[in-house]
This record gives structure tokens, C-alpha cells and sequence, in this order.
């Protein structure tokens, strides 16, 4: 069964073709992805490794050119303002995903590139620093909360069912038959399937077996 698996493997990465010049019109964002080198932080043909313009420049052409200036408050080229209502826009004037480094702004204006040490948090660029976790907006949460759980900056996620937020990071608040009745429970409360390493069923401790053994319907035998 391994050696099928792994037969399968093989083809499937097998197939797929490296990104060159005779495979790609536009530019090569990984070894096997051809994107459409149109945009600015993907910009690039013919094969090459795509190239991410600058906040100061936009993809025209596959190529990164500076922005357009204003003589007399009138720009020669590109859009005139921004009309994205929930992000920043990009130099070509379409809307950015915000709370990116490299693109940070309020909304309907454009984007800015916050500096190394520096994160995006809702449209402004901030301190990096972040003792608990950011949330979907780039909000710096406490980490501490069920529904926002997390530490050292990372993304803010949501505890689980008999799950709470302790330290930063979801434990369980309970293990038994009601909640684990086809596994055992872990020192944690964690409930584990039946295996070798955490035998067990009907919410009983979980074992390890030994030596030759093997878990046989939550017994090692």
C-alpha cells in the first residue's frame, strides 16, 4: 500500500511542468506557477521570476515603471484616485487586501509600504510588536479571549468545543465518555484516536503500548 502511495506521489509531482520560458507567457512566481505577470507585486514575461514593483511604481507592460507625476494637479496617466470603500488601492488603482506591509492605507486612498519594523493595523502602520494576536483587520487582540486566542503576534484563532484559551493557545477543558467516546484522553484532555502511542477508548486515559504490541479495539495486545 506505501509503495502505491508513493507511486502516486511521484506521478503527480512528476506531472508538473517547471515554469521557463517555453512553458510561461508571463512571469514564473515558483518553479511550476506561471501567473499573468500583470500585477504589481507579480510583474514580469516571458519565463523570467516574476519581479514585485515598489509602492512607487506600478506593473505596466511586465515592467516595473515609476508612477505618474502631476503637473498642476493633473495626472498625465493612470487612475485619479482611489475607489476601493473597505482597503487602500494599489499604484494601477485597484484595491489591495489591506493590513499588508507592503500595502497600507485607509480606505479610498493609496497605499504605502510600512517600514521592517513596522506592521499594518487597520490602515495605519504601527510598532511590530504584539504580545498577543492579531485578528482578520490587523488589530493587535489580547489573546486571551475564547474567540480571539493566540501569542507573540500571530494570527488570533477561535477554541473549539470544551476548549479555552490558557497562555495564549486553546487547551481542553475536559475529557471523558461523553466527548470521547470513541478515543482516549490525553494528560492535556486532549481526546486521541486508538493507536500505538495513545491507546485507549471510551474516554478512559490513554496508554502506550509496548514492544510488539498494537492497539486492538482501545487494548494493546
Amino acid at each position: 500500500m506505501r509503495w502505491s502511495l508513493l507511486v502516486v506521489m511521484l506521478f503527480v509531482f512528476g506531472c508538473q511542468r517547471p515554469c521557463d520560458r517555453s512553458t510561461c507567457d508571463g512571469c514564473c512566481a515558483s518553479a511550476t506557477e506561471c501567473v499573468e505577470g500583470a500585477s504589481r507585486l507579480e510583474c514580469g514575461s516571458a519565463g523570467e521570476a516574476c519581479v514585485r514593483c515598489t509602492s512607487q511604481e506600478r506593473c505596466a507592460a511586465a515592467k516595473c515603471e515609476a508612477l505618474p507625476v502631476v503637473d498642476a494637479g493633473i495626472v498625465d496617466a493612470g487612475p485619479t484616485g482611489c475607489a476601493c470603500n473597505t482597503s487602500c488601492c494599489l499604484p494601477d488603482g485597484t484595491c489591495a487586501p489591506n493590513n499588508n506591509i507592503d500595502a497600507c492605507g485607509p480606505s479610498r486612498a493609496f497605499c504605502g509600504t510600512c517600514a521592517a519594523d513596522q506592521r499594518c493595523e487597520v490602515g495605519v502602520c504601527v510598532a511590530a510588536a504584539c504580545g498577543g494576536c492579531l485578528d482578520p483587520i490587523g488589530a493587535c487582540r489580547s489573546g486571551t479571549d475564547d474567540v480571539a486566542c493566540g501569542a507573540d503576534g500571530g494570527i488570533c484563532v477561535g477554541c473549539g468545543t470544551d476548549q479555552t484559551c490558557n497562555g495564549g493557545r486553546c487547551v481542553f477543558t475536559r475529557c471523558d465518555a461523553q466527548n470521547c467516546r470513541f478515543g482516549c484522553c490525553q494528560p492535556d484532555k486532549a481526546c486521541a484516536s486508538p493507536a500505538v502511542m495513545s491507546c485507549g477508548i471510551g474516554g478512559d486515559p490513554c496508554q502506550v503500548c509496548t514492544g510488539t504490541q498494537q492497539c486492538l479495539g482501545g487494548t494493546c495486545q
